[in-house]
């Protein structure tokens, strides 16, 4: 027994070498298999995601496989009749046949599982910038998984050389054959699978992984392909019949196209790789899209820097924070968010929309919130302006009269009532002396605005005893906010006797003449507060906004959004100077920010930096923790699957291209041998090489659009959370024209260099050698 092993071992090997044209491609194959489930289980374990995404590529191999095990049969034919007639049958037979196609598995599994931990380290690197692991029990669990499925999908293609006749064994070559019964039930079972896999993406649940929906696209694929051959093959024994006589080219490649089961066979597998890379781009596309618009919405500007409570975190204090960091307004703007629970509207976003345009700009073009900048102006009033909070260390004014006069005194006194963030009330009161001409005179008194303050009145008298002149005050100013220049009201309604409050000119407010002191208000919003909302925002009666202290406001809706910032696809969206004015303090739950640009001077960020001790975090982070959040990542890891599946298609056809080609050498002896001249073979070529062109560009085209509509948005590739917009999954043109273009391309030239054949290669003498 000891003796005999070495020397089966050796034939074994020997064997195998003699047939290394065919094991080749089947280690190859299997190499490749390996490698993307490897990847793909690996990425999958580094990101978080399901492994099952390596289902269609797994299902694309067991098509692919079981041709190579029909050619590997086919090969050793005279081998099994002879070990027929010797008197194996059953089980010692496949054993024996098993041997060697086994070894060459073992061999593409070895190499498959190092180059997939190599990918699987690389796209971890790459999409994740994380460190790699080490692989585990699932990428063993994964090779063993690719390992069994090939062996078995070799021997299903090894069963029906095994059950040939034997006197169809001995003959020399195999015949063009018909499809089996089974082939047949075979390709039935795939059309029905692509059904039964687009019913189940309907009624189940796409935020979690179904195993019959995640190969839909690969059983679409296959269904496309096939449902494509059969129609080619009964158009070509159609054209068969009416080319026989004329047009030998066409009857040519239409009775190659018709005359066998497999001519054309693995087209199948090409059509089906390329509706999964056609559906995984489409999808990368797509969810890439919808991370950067979730992130940009969910950021609300290019810079996003969330502040605690005590360093300018509510309403009142963040609007100090930026006035007096950024007093023009160019680069910093508050917000203010309330995630409000139990409805739409309770989710509502306080923004500073004077600053908006400046700070965000275009930032959210091309997102559902695009028409949001051309609304500013509808968001704000009078009262806008007031509720920011100025910032300064004294308060300065300045008065003038209304024209000379000719003698008597005129004392100004002007009042300013101001109130810090935490609600404390000032009275400064500044007395000035107007000469005679009336020229200009000002004065200012220190207050501490540092962290800002907020006027609530001023008041315009007259020292007792002078005389009742009018003057003006042209000058209110608070550190570098000249708030003259703001609108104002008059605190009591005019009447016969006079106004009822300090007048608006163009110079600034006019005390006119009259003894009593004269009291101005900063002017209110009239009617409800203006408000964006989305399109799920409904209330039971008249629109009402919370204001950030929880003070019920009345509203009015200016339009309806798919999406707004910072709410995303659920909330309210308001001016947050409006609706903060005289609103209670902000609620706890609140988040406070300060949003800015993208090229906001560092030395005004670092000066943010020290104030509140909060970091800026920038689009590109908030889009990575959308992204990990989410599992984005899946749509990545399907990419790859895919790519592992056209290299798998690829391989499948040119195995295929180089098995026929012995025999297209002897058709086209045999042709030339009759009087069919060189040229019209090459013309026969170029006419198959168009049929199968049309055909694939078409099936992938179709099964890409099929696969894309009914499937796509069922994949779970990525999950999307609670009031963030919907993958929006529609056909893209440019990736399925680009797979089905892919496919053709690479038929044609496989099949064009295939059927090129050198004139003394295919020489009529060629048919007498092999004869003897």
């Amino acid at each position: 027994m000891s003796a005999s092993a070495p020397r089966i071992r050796s034939r074994t090997l020997q064997g195998a070498w003699s047939r290394r044209g065919t094991l080749l491609p089947l280690m190859l194959l299997t190499a490749v298999v390996v490698a993307g489930v490897v990847a793909v289980v690996g990425f999958a374990a580094a990101a978080g995601t399901s492994r099952l995404l390596a289902v269609p590529l797994l299902l694309i191999g067991a098509v692919a496989v079981p041709a190579t095990g029909r050619e590997l049969a086919s090969a050793r034919r005279g081998e099994i009749a002879l070990a027929r007639l010797r008197g194996l049958e059953g089980g010692e037979l496949f054993a024996l046949l098993a041997l060697e196609p086994l070894m060459v598995l073992l061999a593409g599994s070895a190499l498959g599982a190092g180059a997939g931990v190599g990918v699987s380290a690389l796209a971890t690197r790459t999409w994740l910038d994380e460190p790699v692991g080490v692989p585990g029990w699932d990428v063993l669990s994964a090779v063993l998984v690719v390992l069994l499925v090939a062996l078995a999908a070799v021997l299903v293609g090894m069963a029906a050389a095994l059950r040939e006749p034997l006197v169809a064994q001995v003959r020399g070559s195999a015949r063009p054959r018909t499809s089996t019964s089974a082939a047949v039930f075979g390709q039935v079972l795939v059309v029905v699978g692509a059904a039964v896999a687009i019913y189940r993406a309907r009624v189940v649940d796409g935020t979690q992984s179904d195993l019959l929906v995640l190969a839909g696209p690969a059983l679409v694929g296959l269904a496309a392909g096939q449902a494509s051959l059969w129609l080619m093959a009964r158009s070509a024994r159609l054209a068969v019949r009416r080319t026989r006589r004329r047009g030998l080219p066409t009857y040519l490649a239409s009775r190659r196209l018709a005359r066998s089961a497999d001519a054309a066979a693995p087209l199948r597998v090409l059509v089906a790789a390329g509706v999964v890379a056609g559906l995984a781009v489409t999808g990368a596309a797509q969810v890439s899209a919808w991370a950067d618009e979730t992130a940009r919405l969910r950021a609300g500007a290019p810079l996003r820097i969330d502040l605690e409570r005590g360093a300018g975190g509510d309403a009142a204090s963040v609007l100090a924070l930026t006035q007096r960091l950024d007093p023009e307004g160019q680069w910093l703007m508050g917000a203010v968010v309330v995630p409000g629970e139990g409805s739409v509207p309770a989710r509502r976003a306080f923004v500073d929309v004077a600053r908006a345009d400046r700070v965000v700009g275009d930032f959210f073009a091309g997102t559902s919130a695009a028409r949001i900048g051309g609304l500013a102006d509808r968001l704000t009033d009078a009262s806008s302006a007031w509720a920011v909070p100025s910032t300064g260390t004294s308060i300065q004014v300045e008065v003038a009269g209304v024209s000379a006069r000719a003698d008597g005194t005129l004392r100004p006194r002007v009042d300013v009532e101001i109130a810090d963030p935490a609600g404390q009330v000032l009275v400064a009161g500044i007395r000035l002396e107007l000469l005679t001409s009336g020229a200009p005179v000002g004065s200012s008194i220190p207050v501490d605005c540092v962290a800002g303050c907020t006027v609530r009145s001023v008041t315009l008298s007259r020292t007792p005893g002078d005389r009742d002149l009018p003057f003006v005050l042209t000058r209110l100013q608070i550190g570098s906010t000249d708030l003259v220049e703001r609108e104002w009201e008059p605190a009591e309604p005019a009447t016969d006797e006079g106004p009822g409050g300090p007048v608006e000119v163009t110079d600034g407010l006019l005390a006119p003449a009259s003894p009593g002191r004269l009291t101005a208000l900063p002017a209110r919003g009239e009617g409800p507060v203006p408000v964006l909302v989305t399109r799920t925002a409904t209330w039971e009666g008249d629109p009402v906004l919370e204001s950030p202290g929880g003070e019920d406001l009345p509203a009015r809706v200016v339009a309806r959004f798919p999406a707004l910032p910072l709410v995303e696809a659920d909330g309210v969206y308001a001016d947050l100077p409006r609706a903060a004015a005289g609103a209670p303090p902000t609620v706890p739950a609140a988040e406070v920010m300060v949003l800015a640009r993208a090229d906001t001077p560092a030395a005004l960020l670092a000066e943010l930096r020290e104030e509140t001790g909060a970091e800026p975090r920038a689009l590109e982070v908030v889009t990575a923790d959308v992204r990990a959040a989410t599992g984005a990542a899946q749509a990545q890891a399907y990419l790859l699957m895919a790519g592992c599946s056209l290299l798998v298609a690829m391989l499948a056809l040119l195995t295929a291209v180089i098995r026929q080609r012995p025999t297209w050498v002897r058709d086209v002896a045999a042709l030339r041998a009759v009087g069919v001249t060189p040229a019209t073979l090459r013309r026969s070529t170029l006419v198959e090489a168009g049929l199968l062109l049309a055909v694939t560009g078409v099936a992938v085209a179709l099964g890409t659009w099929a696969s894309v509509g009914l499937l796509l948005g069922r994949l779970g590739l990525v999950t999307v959370p609670e009031h963030a917009v919907e993958l929006r999954t529609a056909v893209a043109p440019l990736p399925l024209a680009a797979a089905a273009l892919v496919c053709a391309v690479l038929v044609v030239a496989l099949v064009v260099r295939g059927r090129t054949v050198d004139p003394a290669e295919s020489s009529p003498g060629r048919l007498r050698e092999e004869v003897r």
